[in-house]
């Protein structure tokens, strides 16, 4: 039980700070992509940050074993991190979601089309059901290597890992500090203004208080001896409930305390996002007019394919937007930074195609249905 308590802890934490950063709004995700509101990228550049200085510490101070800070550094899985980061970016680029957001909203309530993210929920499930059929094809075609192994920054340059690191943290700190100056952020005034402490915590929080506890809270996942990434954990989860079900799947093919953990962790995102919404003030837009969710059968239609896209990608190149990205970018995983600068890539020219040229969304009428509902 010990694993699946802790693991749902920390995924109870990263679904707190997910919803309380704006991570779960449509808006938010689609500003970032096409860089007209910038604070979630800010947000995941501070978890970066944090995560890459508290590992580099601890090895230049020599407790990294000790502390059981030594990074977990994901396998080199070749062809398979370009193939996956175009599925995934795809999928993101479309619903503005990722595997961690999708359970966040649900908890959460976002959204203004009813039943959307339950149906995103269903589609992960589906992706791990496609991974399930195609690993075995993809890696006979060579497209995910048969030989996996670590790869890495460092040390492919034969630096020591501290040194690196440290430079590292301070680069992303440093990029998200210009990216504040540089470019907007979209404002979500509160119903009333902020007082107290209570008031603050229960407001939007700020990116680098949320990217803060993001990239402690990698380290802790870490020190425990797990990994924080949910597209592994979704994996996990299925993987878990059929082998409950007396039909185990070939790419779980048996129950360890890390696949606990790691089940434990995307099922702990829900009521974490619950109780970060039960908390929370309302927008000042929200409190005034509150409109009622709409069922609108193309939107559930969409997030379902989309996520099954997505976690199809994620499975097959290795990560998701924490997994391949905001936990693997301070191990200097080379397979990570090929994945997640893949997904991004993707996922930032679908989503400025969809905006400028095919005009399938208006980003000003996101962001006003997401002052009244947390979208």
């Amino acid at each position: 039980m010990l694993p699946l308590l802790r693991g749902a802890l920390f995924g109870a934490g990263f679904g707190f700070v997910l919803y309380q950063v704006g991570a779960t709004r449509y808006s938010r995700v689609m500003g970032m992509l096409t860089l007209r509101d910038t604070k979630v990228m800010k947000f995941a550049f501070t978890a970066i940050a944090v995560a890459s200085l508290g590992y580099g510490l601890a090895a230049a101070l020599g407790v990294a074993e000790d502390w059981n800070l030594v990074p977990r550094v994901m396998p080199f899985l070749g062809a398979a991190h370009l193939v996956g980061g175009v599925l995934f970016g795809l999928g993101l680029g479309v619903s503005g979601l990722c595997p961690g957001t999708c359970v966040a909203k649900a908890g959460g309530r976002g959204g203004e089309k009813r039943y959307a993210a339950p149906a995103a929920i269903a589609g992960l499930v589906a992706g791990v059901f496609l991974f399930a059929v195609l690993k075995d094809p993809l890696t006979a075609a060579g497209i995910i290597a048969a030989d996996q192994r670590p790869l890495t920054v460092h040390g492919t340059l034969g630096l020591p890992y501290a040194a690196v690191a440290l430079a590292w943290g301070a680069l992303f700190l440093a990029i998200a500090l210009a990216v504040d100056r540089l470019t907007p952020e979209q404002s979500y005034a509160p119903a009333r203004a902020r007082r107290t402490v209570l008031d603050h915590l229960r407001g939007e929080w700020s990116w680098a208080a949320s990217g803060t506890a993001a990239g402690l809270l990698v380290l802790g996942a870490t020190a425990d001896g797990g990994y924080l990434g949910f597209s592994g954990a979704i994996l996990a989860a299925v993987g878990a409930l059929a082998h409950a079900a007396g039909h185990p799947l070939e790419v779980v093919p048996r129950l360890t305390d890390d696949i606990l953990w790691r089940a434990a962790l995307i099922a702990g995102v829900f009521p974490g996002a619950w109780l970060a919404h039960a908390v929370s003030l309302p927008s000042r837009a929200a409190a005034a007019s509150r409109p009622a969710k709409v069922l609108d059968p193309r939107a559930l239609a969409t997030s379902f394919g989309a996520a099954a896209v997505m976690c199809l990608g994620a499975l097959v190149g290795g990560g998701c937007t924490t997994g391949a990205f905001i936990a693997a970018w301070p191990t200097l995983s080379v397979g990570s930074l090929a994945m997640a600068g893949t997904f991004f890539a993707v996922s930032m020219a679908t989503s400025n195609a969809r905006l400028s040229i095919l005009r399938s969304y208006d980003l000003r009428a996101a962001q006003a249905v997401g002052d009244r509902v947390y979208d």
